[in-house]
């Protein structure tokens, strides 16, 4: 056999393992030390049986076995070994071939047969063979291993990138107003509840909700065209000029104006002449009562007025790289206990029964309260899976407005234990009189006794942040059972009940008399990382369906839409 030849067998045969099955000692000899040239491991075998449990040992990637031998020839061997494993290839020796055997050999997976007595060079000839498809094989596997390698990189790689991509969007879009309200004179004020449902990780949707100095919110609601990574740099880019502008050039009346016409120009110039960006910039004030804001292609404005639905539609189209300068309308607030701000993503949704759901949006507005009410009114009319366009919607909640039917009690109570008990069986007693009852009426009561026990630990004895240390040291309860009633020390709860489409909707704002604390620092942080003076407000967001805190850190406010008796329906 030439050199080259040799050459390839051992460059083919390097790794590979070989199982060789003879009963001749002579013959099995000289296989085994022609063998142990080329093959990395080589097992022998005297027979059949000895064969097959050499095989289950070892899983060697080749066999060569004689045909004819003592209790199990080469025939019935390989019988049960593809029972094992189907691929093994096999090169069989035989000094005879009958037909049939010849035939079941074939049907074993033989890979090449060699007549007996055995030729070296033909042995080798017959390796080559079948170490080159191995090889190929392996190198085939190699190949998808890597590619498989090289994909998993890739997802891993693809998956880091939208993770930062979704961290950079929650960066740029947020809502100062998420765990607070904007108090107005007096008692309640106005909170932004809001849902946004993306399609892909970069959504065309984006918003911003800002408390200004003086005492306005500011918000941005953004609808870029299209999907993904062009539509969401449309509305990241500008959502960070609208949160920039809103922050440094908020200067009085004339600030919003200024913002407003900005952000909508920078939009326009940051747009290709194929493309279209709809948006909506809105200021509330609740010390004027009004709303300015500038709405280019959005859909209309839907605000509640006295129990009544209006829709105010906006003035500008949407915008594009030519389009003229935006103009502000203005609304008065009086009456208005809430307002939705909606991308067309909401209302475009095709419902089930045919038509869209703007058909039905109005009625479920008005008969809901908070954002994911709405939204579960949406989902039930439209398939979420079959709509393609990113959502978002923004309801902008009066704090206890009082709407026609609307029934407002005052309570106060001194800062002891003992005080805060009588004042929570009060409010109970007029809830109950009222006709609320069922297992939601308990969880606001629950809500109602942290609020409470919340306003006595911090607002009359002052613990802060200490209250952690004194679980700790044992001097909590001590302190709070002790804790003696002082005319100096009041509580004050306000309750406004209003009838709401067969149901009862409870706000109740609870002040305490203590300074107050900062609540970026002193709830949040605790809240997020379960320290034991963030878990009441915890608790409370678990039990009632919005909780806000007052900027001041010295109020809550708690809604919660409350089930009716029976016979208060009736009446």
């Amino acid at each position: 056999m030439p050199a080259m030849t040799e050459e390839l067998l051992k460059t083919y045969a390097t790794g590979f393992s070989v199982l060789y099955v003879e009963d001749d000692p002579v013959g099995a000899t000289i296989i085994k030390l022609m063998l142990e040239r080329f093959f990395e491991r080589v097992y022998g075998a005297e027979n059949g049986v000895e064969g097959v449990r050499q095989f289950r040992q070892h899983q060697p990637d080749l066999i060569v076995t004689d045909l004819m031998m003592p209790e199990l020839d080469g025939i019935g061997m390989l019988r049960q070994i593809r029972t094992i494993n189907q691929k093994t290839p096999v090169v069989l020796m035989t000094a005879s071939l009958e037909h049939l055997h010849l035939v079941e050999a074939i049907n074993l997976g033989v890979s090449k047969f060699l007549a007996k007595p055995i030729r070296a060079d033909a042995l080798q000839r017959a390796l080559l063979a079948v170490t080159r498809e191995l090889h190929l094989e392996r190198v085939a596997e190699q190949a998808r291993q890597q590619e498989l390698e090289l994909l998993n990189y890739r997802n891993r790689y693809h998956s880091l990138q939208q993770e930062l991509a979704r961290a950079k969007e929650h960066h740029i879009a947020g809502n100062q107003l998420e765990h607070c309200y904007l108090p107005a004179d007096g008692t309640g004020g106005w909170l932004v509840d809001l849902v946004q449902r993306p399609r892909d990780i970069m959504s065309g949707d984006s918003y911003s909700v800002i408390r200004t100095p003086e005492g306005t919110l500011q918000l941005f609601l953004a609808d870029a065209m299209g999907h993904g990574l062009s539509a969401s740099v449309t509305s990241m880019l500008t959502t960070a000029f609208f949160n920039h502008a809103a922050r440094e050039c908020t200067c009085g009346y004339l600030g919003f104006s200024h913002v407003a016409v900005r952000t909508m120009q920078f939009a326009m110039r940051n747009l290709l002449e194929d493309e279209v960006f709809s948006g909506l910039v809105l200021e509330l004030d609740p010390r004027r009562g009004m709303i300015r804001f500038a709405s280019c292609g959005m859909p209309a404005l839907l605000l509640v007025r006295h129990g009544q639905i209006e829709r105010v539609r906006g003035i500008n189209p949407p915008v594009t790289a030519f389009s003229p300068q935006a103009q502000l309308q203005e609304l008065s607030l009086e009456g208005v206990s809430g307002i939705l701000l909606a991308s067309d993503g909401l209302g475009d949704a095709a419902m089930r029964t045919g038509g869209c759901y703007r058909d039905r949006l109005t009625d479920d507005f008005r008969a809901t309260v908070t954002a994911d009410e709405l939204f579960a009114c949406y989902q039930r009319y439209c398939d979420d899976t079959e709509n393609d366009d990113d959502i978002t919607l923004v309801r902008l909640i009066h704090i206890g407005s009082g709407e026609a039917g609307a029934a407002q009690f005052g309570y106060s109570c001194k800062g002891s234990l003992k005080e805060i008990e009588t004042l929570q069986q009060r409010v109970k007693t007029d809830l109950v009189a009222a006709g609320a009852t069922g297992e939601r009426l308990d969880s606001l009561e629950l809500a109602l006794s942290e609020a409470l026990l919340n306003a006595l630990e911090h607002g009359c004895l002052g613990m802060g942040v200490r209250k952690q240390e004194l679980l700790l040291s044992g001097e909590y309860d001590d302190l709070v059972m002790e804790a003696h009633a002082s005319s100096e020390q009041q509580i004050l709860l306000t309750m406004t009940l209003m009838p709401r489409q067969g149901r009862l909707q409870a706000w109740i704002e609870v002040a305490d008399p203590g300074p107050g604390c900062d609540l970026q620092q002193d709830v949040f942080r605790n809240y997020t990382t379960g320290a034991v003076s963030g878990r009441g407000l915890k608790m409370m967001r678990r039990s009632v369906d919005l909780v806000r805190l007052h900027p001041a850190g010295n109020r809550v406010v708690v809604m919660q839409l409350l089930d009716l008796m029976q016979e208060t329906l009736s009446t």
